[in-house]
């Protein structure tokens, strides 16, 4: 309300209602997503502050994740995140699994370990993709 037009008159507030839900229990897979969320972050914080020289030094090279063709900088897979990925893929020795920025190729190598399934992994950056190739020979 205008208070200028009620001047002299008692005005009030009107506080709208609350629509507030009560908190509806999570389930156990929101649980988990939210664990690895926070699993991811932490890998995110700690891997951009370990590697802050490198990726300073890669940033003007063009096949580089940190370099001007990078979409976003290359970071770990939580780990917990991992087998919820290969269990909802349902992957079987007959697939093929292709991986566009593999990074360093811990999915793809879990795949391949856990269900027989042949791997193709495509990453722009020299060091993902060496340190891939190093886990694919294990």
């Amino acid at each position: 309300t205008d208070e200028r037009r009620h001047a002299g008159s008692r005005a009030t507030t009107v506080q709208p209602r609350s629509r507030a839900t009560p908190a509806q229990p999570r389930s156990p897979a929101a649980l988990a997503m939210d664990l690895h969320s926070a699993e991811q972050h932490a890998n995110l914080s700690r891997f951009l502050l370990s590697r802050r020289e490198a990726l300073e030094r890669h940033a003007g090279e063009e096949w580089s994740s940190a370099g001007p063709k990078s979409v976003a900088p290359y970071v770990p897979c939580a780990s917990a995140r991992v087998g919820a990925l290969l269990h909802a893929a349902r992957l079987s020795e007959e697939d093929v699994v292709y991986d566009l920025g593999c990074g360093d190729g811990r999915v793809l190598h879990a795949a391949a370990a856990q269900h027989g399934c042949t791997c193709v992994g495509l990453d722009i950056d020299a060091d993902c993709i060496a340190e891939a190739s190093g886990r694919a020979a294990e």
